[in-house]
């Protein structure tokens, strides 16, 4: 049993990074915006999204949830990879 809490602590640890990180850049950007607008390249914000929909993915995975059960609840969201 501590071995399954210790692995999911892990799990979570690591994949609280990607989050972590994308706050910082946000935070970054948040910085050098002037005034009241803050403009984004649309390249950053598809990575931004990119990297949320991963983790979803990969802690809805972790949690239980077998990606047969989004299909048999109607969610049908394609899937697309995308390499920059």
């Amino acid at each position: 049993m501590e071995k399954s809490v210790e692995s999911s602590s892990q799990f979570t640890r690591r994949h609280l990074s990607q989050l972590k990180i994308l706050t910082r850049l946000f935070e970054h950007e948040l910085e050098l915006a002037k005034g009241e607008e803050v403009i984004l390249d649309k390249g950053l914000v598809e990575n931004a999204l990119d990297t949320i929909e991963i983790f979803i993915e990969d802690v809805d995975d972790n949690s239980g949830r077998a990606s047969g059960d989004r299909k048999a609840k109607g969610d049908s969201k394609p899937q697309v990879t995308r390499l920059n």
